[in-house]
């Protein structure tokens, strides 16, 4: 007995060790959960991120959590332990309001890259309004609607490119046009950015594996944002960093050009963005420091290259899958009387076009993960209670579909939505359209995009008529935080 005991007594010891030792946790957990306990949500996501993790690591798409989380739960749903999900219009004035930005979270440092195993914030995962502020008063004005006229030659140059390789080696062929339009919106961001491309589209390949490493970017991204802490742990430690981390892809590129500018002694008679960054870096060298022209050349290449094409390529799917609408754009480029390739002045009164883009970016959002922003002080959204520090976000998915903002019909893609209604009807569907992010942080290459899609598709339909060889079958497509378009098998003859 006396034997036994000498075993035994050490235990509660132990147990009380433990015990202290998981306290602060346990506290933790319960103040979060009780901070937020009157916004309904499952009681696991209500407990730990590892809930949402878990769903996302075993290959579930945001889109399908934050819709079933919306039916099951409601308008306003917890997603984690210190994130709230809102399927409300009025939320959106808030969250993304601009005389008190609500800042980016800690999630935003997951996709952070390395160059030479030095981490580079982009324009993206700048987390400091402050700065951000600083920098685009400099460079704003490179992204006007005017000032992009000057580059869009590049996106001419470009679009002859393709149609030409379409002429010589696609007709009245069956091919995959999804994979051409990725090489065409990297090579024509890569012209913007520094007037010179990695020709993807006549090597009909991934050089340098530039595209991958841009997938595998968002892929972690997606698979650690709702765990900033342990990916900083794993990946971002001072080991890892001084050890293993290399160079990103898209990193090793921004750097090729970086250099290759600087030994043609800096800015010069160059029509791209890397001479707009050099002349802020003339006007104000402490801000615009090597690095953070790094980060906005790999901004610009990672928000053009494959956003870019998987809008264009998720239009085209529906453009082919409804016959009427396609006749109907059809007409309207075909009454424009356009030279080739089209010129912006003329394209950009193609408002039926303007319709198709928003309306398969409305089914079909390109960014997949929430949008998400940190609370900076107490506050009220859609009437809700929600203390300072809390992460909310707008239920894209689930918006995009309600009635009362879409009118009828809302999983039918149909752009006369867009032009058919009321004054007062077309403000609040576009109040309510997030497809390029909304506040002050709104994608600051959105007029890029727009010239570069718009000219594109009417290009291709001035060119060529095209058929899908499946018209009816489901958008092949796969994701993390953005949507990409794997397939879309076509068929096109020469007008």
């Amino acid at each position: 007995m006396a034997v036994l005991y000498e075993i035994v007594r050490p235990v509660p010891i132990l147990v009380i060790l433990i015990g202290l030792a998981t306290l602060p946790l346990i506290v933790k957990i319960f103040l979060q959960y009780w901070r937020l306990r009157h916004i309904p949500g499952p009681w696991q996501a209500k407990l730990t991120n590892f809930w949402l993790a878990r769903r996302v690591w075993r290959g579930e798409n945001f889109p399908d959590i934050s819709r079933d989380l919306d039916k099951r739960f409601g308008r306003v749903v917890a997603y984690g332990p210190n994130r709230i999900l809102f399927n409300e219009p009025t939320a959106i004035g808030i969250i993304f309001n601009t005389r008190n930005p609500f800042p980016k979270p800690d999630s935003y440092n997951v996709p952070v890259q390395a160059v030479n195993g030095k981490l580079i914030s982009t324009f993206i995962t700048e987390r400091s309004e402050a700065r951000i502020s600083i920098i685009k008063k400099q460079i704003i004005g490179a992204f006007s609607t005017n000032a992009i006229l000057a580059y869009e030659h590049h996106i001419d140059h470009n679009i002859t490119r393709l149609m030409d390789r379409f002429t010589l080696s696609e007709q009245d062929k069956v091919f995959n046009i999804a994979t051409w339009n990725i090489f065409f919106a990297m090579d024509t961001i890569c012209n913007i950015a520094f007037s010179d491309n990695q020709g993807l589209v006549e090597r009909q390949a991934d050089i340098g594996r530039t595209l991958q490493g841009g997938k595998e970017r968002l892929l972690h991204w997606h698979n650690w944002q709702s765990l900033p802490w342990l990916e900083e742990l794993i990946f971002k430690n001072r080991w890892a960093t001084r050890g293993s981390q290399k160079s990103s892809k898209l990193g090793e590129l921004a750097t090729e050009r970086l250099q290759e500018r600087m030994e043609k002694g800096g800015r010069g008679n160059f029509s791209d963005l890397l001479d707009r960054y050099l002349q802020a870096r003339e006007r104000d060298p402490a801000t615009f420091t090597r690095s953070t022209i790094l980060g906005l050349v790999m901004s610009i290449i990672a928000a053009g290259g494959d956003t870019t094409s998987s809008t264009i390529n998720v239009t085209l799917y529906y453009l082919l899958a409804n016959p009427r609408t396609m006749a109907k754009l059809k007409a309207e480029i075909s009454q424009a009387n356009l030279s080739f390739p089209p010129a912006w002045v003329n394209v950009s009164k193609l408002h039926y076009l303007d319709a198709c883009i928003k309306e398969a970016g409305r089914l079909r959002p390109l960014l997949l993960d929430p949008l998400e922003r940190e609370v900076p002080v107490d506050s009220q959204i859609a009437g809700v209670f929600v203390p300072a520090g809390t992460v909310v976000a707008v239920n894209t998915h689930a918006l995009n579909l309600e009635p009362e903002i879409w009118g009828s019909k809302t999983h039918e893609f149909r752009p006369e939505r867009w032009l058919d209604c009321d004054e007062q009807q077309l403000q609040k569907m576009e109040r309510c359209d997030l497809f390029f992010s909304g506040g002050r942080r709104i994608c600051i290459g959105q007029h890029i995009a727009w010239i570069e899609m718009k000219k594109y598709i009417t290009a291709l339909l001035l060119r060529f008529e095209i058929e899908a060889v499946e018209p009816n079958a489901p958008l092949n497509w796969s994701g993390s935080v953005n949507l990409s378009v794997d397939e879309l098998m076509v068929r096109i003859r020469a007008r």
